[in-house]
């Protein structure tokens, strides 16, 4: 059977938590979510609910099915990721039928994915100005432009920078040098003027976010309107 390339079709850039519901258990903290990712790849006619568990660092997928929708316009007929023809109706109405299958996804690239948007989801809820004031340091800032760059001061190799309403990893030494904590780092590479740049989707919903902190605190730090 293909296995099917899931990061051809789902990313975290669209998703939806449908259940989330978290508990201790011998010692251990379980975190137990539902979510339906939307695919954006093709026509929206196919989205993939996932039913996982997280337990510490550690992602087990219980469930993946991928919902198919179909109306009198567009009558049933194969997936358009796999390509199959066996479908469930889980439910209907005059206007809309929902058919259930399983694609042959690749279960790594799931999984991937999984964690990435579970680090959105712990930044909606953590990333403050508190949090971002304390581990994160700002080397520039266009305000005009509304472009900046800031880094990591744990890890003070790990750079990021915001530009096209987007956050990108970067690097001025090689792409071997770009380095990020709340993603995999499976965007495409940029190379302008001999630095380099690859798209956080993490970070990137949060670009106001992150764009509203660093000018929060610009009145509390020296100048950095010019790259030193």
């Amino acid at each position: 059977m293909l296995v099917v390339n899931f990061k051809e079709f789902f990313t975290i850039s669209s998703y939806e938590v449908i259940e989330h519901l978290n508990r201790q258990e011998n010692g251990k903290h379980i975190d137990e979510y539902e979510v339906l990712l939307y695919n954006e790849s093709v026509s929206q006619t196919e989205n993939v609910k996932i039913k996982f568990k997280k337990t510490n660092d550690e992602i087990e997928v219980e469930k993946v099915q991928t919902l198919s929708y179909f109306n009198k316009q567009r009558p049933k007929q194969p997936c358009a990721i796999c390509g199959s023809e066996v479908m469930v109706k889980e439910n209907s109405t005059e206007e809309l039928n929902v058919y259930v299958h399983n694609c042959s996804l690749n279960y790594e690239e799931i999984e991937c994915c999984l964690r990435e948007l579970v680090q959105n989801e712990l930044l909606q809820d953590r990333f403050t100005q508190e949090e971002f004031d304390r581990n994160y340091g700002v080397n520039y800032r266009d305000d005009a432009n509304q472009q900046y760059s800031f880094y990591d001061t744990q890890q003070r190799d790990t750079f990021y920078t915001i530009f096209n309403d987007s956050v990108y990893h970067t690097s001025y030494a090689g792409p071997q040098e770009l380095r990020c904590k709340f993603c995999g780092m499976d965007e495409e590479l940029l190379v302008i003027d001999g630095a380099f740049y690859q798209k956080c989707l993490v970070l990137t919903p949060h670009t106001n976010q992150i764009i509203d902190m660093i000018e929060a605190r610009k009145q509390n730090e020296p100048d950095v309107t010019k790259r030193s």
